[in-house]
């Protein structure tokens, strides 16, 4: 039988709800009673994370652990340890197992904030614990910040909703280009100027311009349906992603490993992290919203060179062998062969994954590689695959990562020339982080939102309301 009652959210505060701390125990008798720097460190904690509001009196419980009352002491080490869990909790994520929620989302395991309160306090170090416990990561704070720009904006009634009608472009005039400059004045991406009432200027496309590029389209300064379409989201939706996205980063560890790799799939782009630093980011397909990428942590093993395409039952039975039915000799052409009643696509120019797959130890059977169809990467929405991610860029990649273990440009070329498939096993396997951003900051502090091409925010922000 669980020791805790369960506790109720009170209203959307950023981020997340004010929160009411439980009367119930939480420990055994036995376990060694809360200091005074563990109480500090508790409160401290709840101070240094301003997304959530602290329970009721927790100061003042601290000051209690020293009264000569035993009722009153052992009061108040309930109501810290619950405050210390319940923070743990909210900090490592509002959804303590992601993939209860949704199969695809395998980012971590089921996390126990008791059982890592516990652990802290039979080792002696809950104030240590404690201290860790708020969230560092600037990608975090940064959406933190943003949060609380939107909400200011949502508390002074929001923007203005634009009219639909044709384009909107340089010189043109009206009210609708009034409602746009209105519209990007509540947002800040321009300055109020009572004077400025005429047509579209200069200034105003620049606006445009900055808006769109905040929000993935192209930023040519024009207001066609794409970018109307951004413009009249109103600021609840704003809201909403920034919450779903600061929710997926309570997923993520605080610390990302300085040597890594982040394939955001909502941006449908590809970053290598050396050294915590950013030295290679490339475009990426990704899965259609019939084939979805998942999201999780991973590892990548090994590098294969000229890689067969080991074809699933399922995309063979529904889009290959209806290929060589309509135009017999299709798979001869593509180097298919049917062997122990699979399909199997051999190396060459025309395989599937090109000339590189980059192996992780996944849970769905997902990986990177490469890809002969190299137009598709211009395109601005790139969900097109079955799944796993197709790389802009994966021979730089694969330099980057081999160089360690000796390998040059020129080393792997000459490899792949010979046409042998080959397996570079990793000596230090590569954490790969899968993720999905509808929001993010950008450079310049900006919230940057992107399309929630899986409806994956709305089905978050269910299951968030619904604790």
């Amino acid at each position: 039988m669980t020791m805790f009652s369960r506790l109720r959210r009170l209203s959307l505060i950023p981020a997340v709800a004010l929160i009411l701390i439980a009367a119930a125990p939480v420990a055994p008798v036995s376990a060694p009673p809360l200091t005074a720097p563990d109480a500090a460190a508790i409160v401290a904690a709840w101070h240094a994370a301003p997304e959530f509001v602290m329970p009721p009196g927790l100061p003042a419980q601290a000051g209690l652990l020293a009264s000569p009352d035993p009722v009153s002491r052992a009061a108040a080490d309930l109501a810290l340890s619950n405050a210390a869990i319940r923070l743990a909790d909210l900090e490592n994520g509002q959804i303590r197992d992601p993939k209860s929620i949704n199969p695809d989302w395998a980012m971590r395991a089921p996390f126990d904030a008791q059982k890592a309160f516990a652990a802290a306090r039979a080792s002696g170090s809950v104030a240590t614990w404690a201290a860790s416990l708020p969230r560092a990561n600037p990608a975090y704070l940064g959406l933190l910040t943003e949060r609380r720009r939107y909400e200011a904006i949502r508390a002074k009634g929001g923007w203005p909703t634009i009219p639909p009608g044709p384009d909107l472009k340089p010189g043109d005039g009206g009210q609708r280009v009034a409602a746009v400059r209105a519209r990007l004045v509540a947002e800040g991406f321009l300055a109020a100027d009572p004077l400025a009432t005429g047509p579209y200027d200069a200034a105003l496309s620049a606006a445009v311009a900055a808006f769109q590029s905040h929000h993935r389209t192209k930023p040519d300064g024009i207001v066609n349906a794409r970018t109307l379409k951004a413009l009249n989201k109103p600021v609840a939706d704003r809201l909403a992603a920034i919450d779903a996205s600061m929710e997926r980063e309570r997923w993520l560890p605080d610390r990302l490993p300085p040597e890594r790799i982040e394939v955001d799939v909502a941006g449908a782009h590809a970053t290598l992290f050396q050294a915590d630093r950013a030295v290679l980011t490339m475009r990426v397909i990704v899965g259609g919203v019939t084939h979805k990428t998942p999201v999780f942590a991973a590892k990548m093993t090994g590098i294969v060179l000229n890689p067969p395409w080991n074809v699933p039952d399922s995309i063979a039975k529904a889009e290959l062998y209806p290929k060589e039915r309509r135009s017999p000799g299709y798979f001869a052409r593509n180097g298919i062969v049917a062997t122990a009643g699979r399909l199997i696509q051999r190396p060459g120019p025309k395989a599937s994954l090109g000339l590189l797959k980059f192996d992780l130890d996944d849970p769905y059977a997902i990986y990177l590689h490469d890809t002969p169809a190299r137009g598709l990467f211009a395109q601005h929405h790139r969900a097109l695959s079955h799944g796993c991610m197709r790389l802009e860029a994966p021979r730089p990649l694969a330099v980057a990562i081999l160089a360690a273990q000796g390998w040059t440009a020129p080393s792997l070329d000459a490899a792949i020339a010979t046409g042998t498939t080959r397996t570079v096993a990793l000596k230090t396997p590569l954490p790969v982080f899968v993720v999905y951003r509808t929001a993010q900051t950008a450079p310049d502090g900006r919230v940057q939102f992107r399309h929630d091409v899986y409806g994956w925010d709305a089905k978050l922000g269910t299951a968030m309301g619904a604790r």
